[in-house]
């Protein structure tokens, strides 16, 4: 069958003469005229070159070649008629493979939870944690090789979706034993002491830098690390100071000996964002899975610093 030159509305009309076997009843069915009906039967015949149905005392009797026809052309309506229907999704039965992007930060702080979650609703579910740069998260959403973005992004495209995960902050992070830093943290202390800084590419952590900037300071980094993880463990056992997100410094002011402070100058929040395609915006399956990294990233708790 040329799809192209074949008008699919014939096969509605097909399917009514079947079930009814009255032009009449099936022009009633489909709210056409009689006369429209006949015409359908017309154009059918001649695509099928065959009678399809003849006229009797009991009405409009199917060919054999209807009748070899009719249950395939029911079922091909019963396909399309689901077409539009979004697919039935159960957390208990999916086997689905979520892929997901998600700096060291989060990973360590939030996935935990969402792990959890998965691991007792979705126990047939797999996560894949994709890792990216962080100037490569906006093509991997559009190519559709990550299905979830979860962070700080800026300059995100109109494509994209997104929901506020939380509102967090900066803090200052130093050893427990820190020579000079013991109770609170000055701007002094902080321009005189040494610094581990995070730069990877594509990372638009640097609040701290333009504050200083701001100000005509700067600041003596000797550690840059491409891994926002690996800085409370270098931290914990130097001399030295990180600017951290505050969720970080939460997490691992409870596991090392390393203290926590407000920052000695002025630093904006920023908000932590689950990003999306249209795509897959309305996916019973994608929308299940954004509400747990709703539900479970926007109830972390917040830090306790040593000011």
């Amino acid at each position: 069958m040329d799809l192209l030159r074949f008008d699919l509305n014939l096969l509605l009309c097909f399917d009514a003469i079947y079930r009814h076997q009255r032009l009449s009843a099936a022009a009633d069915e489909l709210n056409l005229t009689q006369p429209a009906v006949s015409a359908a039967l017309k154009r059918l015949r001649a695509h099928f070159d065959n009678p399809l149905f003849v006229r009797t005392s009991r009405g409009m009797r199917p060919t054999p070649f209807s009748d070899g026809i009719a249950p395939k052309i029911a079922q091909v309506l019963e396909v399309l008629k689901g077409v539009d229907l979004s697919s039935e999704f159960t957390p208990a039965s999916t086997t689905i493979n979520f892929r997901v992007y998600i700096n060291d930060v989060g990973m360590i702080v939030a996935m935990p939870q969402v792990l959890a979650h998965l691991r007792e609703h979705a126990p047939h579910a797999r996560l894949t944690i994709v890792d990216l740069r962080p100037d490569e998260v906006v093509e991997s959403l559009d190519s559709g090789n990550i299905d979830l973005a979860i962070g700080y992004f800026l300059g995100m495209p109109n494509w994209a979706r997104q929901q506020n995960l939380r509102t967090t902050r900066y803090v200052c992070m130093v050893a427990g034993h820190h020579p000079e830093i013991r109770d609170s943290l000055s701007l002094e202390q902080f321009l005189r002491c040494r610094h581990a800084m995070y730069v990877n590419s594509g990372s638009q952590y640097y609040a701290m830098e333009q504050a200083l900037a701001e100000r005509g300071l700067t600041r003596d980094v000797i550690l840059h690390v491409p891994r926002f993880s690996a800085l409370p463990f270098l931290v914990a056992q130097a001399d030295l100071i990180a600017t951290v997100p505050e969720d970080l410094g939460t997490l691992f002011s409870r596991l090392l000996d390393v203290r926590i402070f407000t920052p000695p100058l002025e630093l904006a929040n920023f908000q932590i964002h689950q990003y999306w395609h249209e795509r897959l915006h309305a996916e019973p399956a994608y929308r299940w899975l954004r509400q747990v990294v709703y539900d479970k990233t926007s109830g972390l708790p917040v830090a306790r610093r040593a000011d």
